[in-house]
């Protein structure tokens, strides 16, 4: 029987935040810190069987203590970090191979500072991989796109909206397919575009990326302006919750 992993990141310092203090995942909104609200997602989820938390090494404490204090049993280790994503990442694809994780297991990968996510947003990313081997969550784009290299635009820069998305969160994986394209991924070092994500790597070293389109929010947390975005959605849901809205 197969296995499904989460891999929630959540190793960044929050230089953008321009906050000085905790890093953006552990800030409170309404008494709860953010990676809290992420991470009961994946509590919720009744196809997540287990979750790695990739914390910065000064957090790590921080991390035990709200995992205790939240009762989010589905943590099964907490991994420190690398210098940015891509290693942070891999040291989460090594712990799940060190827990046990086999060729056809699940891993979900999300960022710990994206709390809105919807638990059928994750269940169908878990689909979609299980059937193609590969399932990212995308975000039609509500505006025209132009896409160009200068500081003008002819007609054939405009690409339609519905043909265009923005890549979110989760991306899931087969564990052994994604693990063979980090092995492939160094001989790409150097190229114009980084490869700044799991998709991104997945599809550089040959493989087809399958969309999984989702609606409404699913706000990343980046600039104090997200925060207070996302503090006055929750706001909303809890007074919709508490009116019978």
């Amino acid at each position: 029987m197969n296995v499904n992993f989460a891999i929630v990141l959540a190793a960044g310092v929050g230089q953008r935040m321009r906050n000085g203090g905790l890093p953006k995942q552990f800030l409170k909104l309404m008494g709860k810190p953010v990676i809290i609200y992420t991470l009961e997602k994946f509590e919720e989820s009744s196809e997540i069987d287990e979750v790695i938390v990739v914390c910065h090494g000064s957090y790590v404490e921080h991390m035990k203590q709200y995992l205790q204090m939240y009762q989010i049993s589905k943590v099964k280790r907490i991994t420190v970090g690398g210098n940015d994503r891509q290693s942070s990442l891999r040291r989460g694809l090594d712990a799940v191979v060190e827990h046990g994780g086999g060729p056809e297991d699940i891993v979900v990968i999300h960022d710990g500072v994206r709390p809105l996510v919807h638990v059928s947003t994750i269940h169908e990313n878990i689909r979609v991989a299980g059937k193609y081997g590969c399932a990212v969550t995308v975000q039609p784009v509500t505006e025209t796109v132009v896409i160009t290299e200068t500081d003008s635009a002819i007609m054939s820069d405009f690409k339609k909206r519905a043909d265009t998305y923005s890549m979110t969160a989760p991306q899931t994986f087969q564990l052994e397919r994604i693990l063979k394209a980090y092995a492939e991924a160094d001989r790409f070092n150097g190229q114009d575009i980084p490869l700044l994500d799991a998709a991104m790597v997945y599809a550089q070293t040959g493989g087809e990326i399958h969309l999984v389109k989702e609606q409404g929010s699913n706000l990343k947390i980046t600039t104090p302006e997200d925060f207070y975005c996302l503090k006055a959605i929750l706001e909303l849901e809890e007074n919709k919750f508490v009116f019978g809205l």
